[in-house]
């Protein structure tokens, strides 16, 4: 091995990002989370730097013809993509990209189509914009993720949707696009004037017998509907450095994104930016193909491992990307114990729901590390599950139905909300709702009972509010909050409806800071369930988003029935 991929640098001293939010991060322990790597940087990086730092003024610096031809002919050779410098736009980042780009090419209000599970500051971006996050999700087909053609068309097809956020490779679940997929897509979203932002950032870490394929080459149409989004910071670990090359096209678009650009204050990169992008991509070709290796082996060994010592978890292929994804759902926990467990072992990942709902009881791993650090975590997760084991479990159930709800005392079919704490206004607009419409329940012989996560209670209603101060009855039924602040409301309408494209009243809203970060269960989710008079679930419904409520005027007919 020419490269040094065995050692394993502490970092602790650094400020890595990765190593302060892992409680115990060391060299014994090293968190295989946040998406950079384990590895000593490439020596011809480290010689420009040093280089740069000795000879140059470190002032405001505009990109260098080297630069470009550095950018120009690494698209060329490693993705046979012919690009011309002047169709290229510099960020510090992709996610600054992203923005940059929904700003130019989308108004405020207007739908951003996403393909969930997904890297979860694209929800982030789009509402921080003013704008709306649109899911479609991909198929899980027997341990392949597929996209959903038809959805993508409904949605496409909507005048109000004008972009899709695409990620090739996908991140998180390492899917590499064949070229008649992406063909597909672009086909869908050129014919509905939808147009692409592709984030390529992962595009260089492509594993042995895959290949990936530029979206804006597979038609002419669509390389005048698309913004590439590339930077060398996934494939050399540079993200510290800021460089992102995104590559446009279109004359029109790319004039509109350079005026966002500047209006967002972006005018030069950090001096060290050019100089460092342009040693990785001319002198560190040998490092990338030695470290793909190096990935191929880990991804191998994870396989391995699971299929000897827990079959029932499911490797998704590694085809693209250093991230490995995991379905551990199979092991019996929900999202919030299988990350307590791994915790409490001083296993660090990348826990499913921070990519969304469809994420929970998934795991992330950053396979960009040396093999012993891999094995060593394999181990005390082998000894982690075993200790879960041997331990009483705790009953829970989303309930569905047909089960039993055993919490209540009724002698009639009854409606049980499991709301917010107490004084929360959406608890009280709800409670008021109930409280309006109760006659109406009464007049049926249905009942109501609410429950909130909270000791006092108000009893000026006319049926019974429950306190569960502890949340016991929600962590025994799986009542959950929001996985973030960002999913708390990503495609909520009554959000929409308040904030629309008003980004200011985001900040207002204290959505994504809580006015009282202490409160317990601050992103709680309502669930409904109809329960019949022998407690058996006649009606279930769980929500997705802080303001997803059913029809109470249809649960009512539900329970009637």
């Amino acid at each position: 091995m020419k490269h040094d991929f065995t050692s394993i640098p502490d970092r602790s001293a650094f400020g890595s990002a990765k190593w302060e939010i892992a409680k115990n991060a060391s060299t014994e322990f090293v968190p295989l989370s946040v998406a950079d790597m384990e590895f000593p940087t490439a020596k011809p990086i480290v010689d420009s730097i040093k280089k740069l730092a000795d000879e140059a003024i470190l002032g405001y610096t505009n990109p260098t013809e080297k630069y470009y031809a550095a950018v120009v002919s690494w698209m060329k050779r490693r993705h046979d993509f012919e690009i011309k410098k002047e169709w290229l736009l510099q960020t510090p980042g992709i996610i600054n990209a992203l923005s940059m780009l929904i700003e130019a090419v989308t108004a405020p209000g207007d739908g951003v189509i996403v393909m969930s599970p997904v890297y979860y500051p694209f929800d982030m971006t789009i509402i921080a914009t003013g704008r709306r996050s649109v899911s479609c999700p991909l198929i899980e087909n027997n341990g392949r993720y597929e996209i959903d053609y038809s959805l993508l068309e409904e949605k496409a097809k909507d005048k109000n949707n004008t972009a899709i956020l695409f990620c090739n490779p996908h991140n998180p679940v390492g899917r590499v696009w064949t070229e008649e997929e992406l063909k597909k897509t672009a086909e869908i979203c050129c014919n509905n004037n939808v147009f692409i932002i592709d984030d390529e950032i992962h595009n260089d870490l492509i594993m042995p017998g895959c290949k990936h394929t530029v979206m804006a080459n597979v038609s002419d149409e669509a390389k005048n509907n698309i913004a590439v989004c590339t930077a060398p910071s996934k494939t050399f670990n540079l993200a510290g450095v800021q460089c992102s090359n995104i590559i446009i096209p279109n004359d029109e678009i790319r004039a509109k994104a350079a005026i966002r650009n500047k209006m967002n204050m972006q005018m030069h990169l950090n001096v060290f930016a050019y100089t460092i992008c342009t040693a990785a991509y001319n002198e560190c070709e040998d490092w990338l193909d030695e470290l793909i290796g190096v990935i191929a082996e880990n991804a191998r060994c994870v396989e391995d491992f699971m299929a000897e010592n827990f079959p029932e978890i499911r490797v998704y292929p590694l085809e693209g990307t250093y991230l490995q994804w995991l379905d551990m759902r199979a092991l019996g926990m929900t999202h919030l114990e299988l990350r307590e467990m791994l915790e409490d072992a001083n296993i660090y990942l990348d826990n499913g729901e921070m990519f969304g709902t469809l994420g929970r009881g998934y795991q992330r791993i950053n396979l960009a590390c040396a093999k012993s650090t891999v094995e060593k975590m394999l181990e005390r997760f082998k000894k982690a599950v075993e200790k879960a084991r041997a331990k009483e479990k705790e009953y829970h159930k989303t309930l569905e139905i047909g089960d039993s709800f055993d919490e209540i005392s009724t002698d009639k079919t009854t409606l049980v909300v499991f709301g917010r704490k107490s004084g929360c206004k959406l608890t009280e607009n709800m409670l008021n709702e109930l409280k309006d419409k109760y006659a109406e329940f009464t007049s049926a012989n249905l009942d109501v009972k609410f429950i909130v996560p909270s000791a006092k209670v108000n009893r000026e209603y006319p049926f019974e509010i429950i306190a569960d101060p502890e949340a016991v009855i929600y962590k025994k039924y799986n009542v959950f909050e929001a996985d973030s602040a960002v999913y708390a409301v990503a495609g909520d309408k009554m959000f929409e409806e308040k904030v629309g494209a008003d980004t200011d009243k985001i900040s207002d809203s204290n959505v994504f800071a809580p006015a009282d970060e202490n409160a317990f269960r601050p992103l709680q989710l309502f669930a409904f369930v109809g329960v019949d008079k022998n407690k058996k679930v006649v009606c279930s419904y769980y929500s997705k988003t802080i303001g997803d409520f059913p029809d109470i005027n249809e649960i009512v007919e539900k329970l009637k029935g």
